[in-house]
């Protein structure tokens, strides 16, 4: 019975290894080529592994678009905890997760660009996008809630629209640079961050 479950267990780190090397062939070549540049085949063949293993773990290149987006976001909290530990104002957190936007497009503009269709792609999924939206309230709600202990945020709103009016902008400004309507956008995510930080402060 143990030799089973050592056989299963052995099995399915085998599977995670290949899951995480398909994964990590599709993010080098999104990063290098680009989304609509990078092929199925491409991705099997530089995570090591034959066509029709790749359709053992996903269905399309969309699926390891969605697989990869999830990775960042299963992030969040983390990244939340981390700006939470350190001795920052609200404003500064806040500014601090738009500046990792910018950092993320100009060093790694095609991944970036791949990974963040996915916000536009939830446009035409409601479930899938409730949920998504769901887990960005609730990062900026951490932040705005450490913020109200500090005096550094407006009452007369729930907190919980606060947090839904910063994700809002959080993920509007990233679809405009998208659409390439954003001209200098380090400008523009810094204006963003400092709309977000008057709108939130106490009156």
């Amino acid at each position: 019975m143990g030799e089973s479950r050592e056989i299963v267990t052995r099995r399915d780190e085998r599977r995670q290894r290949t899951f995480e090397r398909l994964l990590q062939a599709a993010r080098e070549l999104f990063s290098e080529h680009g989304f609509d540049r990078t092929t199925i085949d491409d991705i099997a063949a530089a995570a090591r592994v034959s066509r029709g293993t790749f359709f053992n773990y996903f269905d399309s290149k969309d699926a390891v678009l969605a697989a990869l987006h999830m990775v960042h976001m299963n992030k969040l909290p983390g990244i939340i905890d981390d700006l939470l530990a350190r001795d920052l104002t609200t404003a500064e957190r806040i500014h601090s997760l738009f500046d990792d936007v910018v950092e993320a497009a100009v060093t790694l503009e095609h991944y970036f660009r791949a990974t963040t269709r996915e916000l536009d792609r939830d446009l035409a999924t409601p479930a899938v996008s409730a949920a998504r939206t769901e887990r960005f309230i609730v990062a900026f709600g951490r932040i705005l809630e450490a913020g109200v202990a500090r005096g550094e945020v407006r009452l007369d709103y729930p907190l919980r629209f606060l947090s839904q009016m910063v994700t809002a902008v959080y993920v509007t400004t990233i679809r405009y640079w998208r659409q390439n309507t954003v001209t200098d956008m380090e400008v523009e995510f810094e204006r963003a961050a400092t709309f977000i930080s008057e709108a939130i402060r106490p009156r």
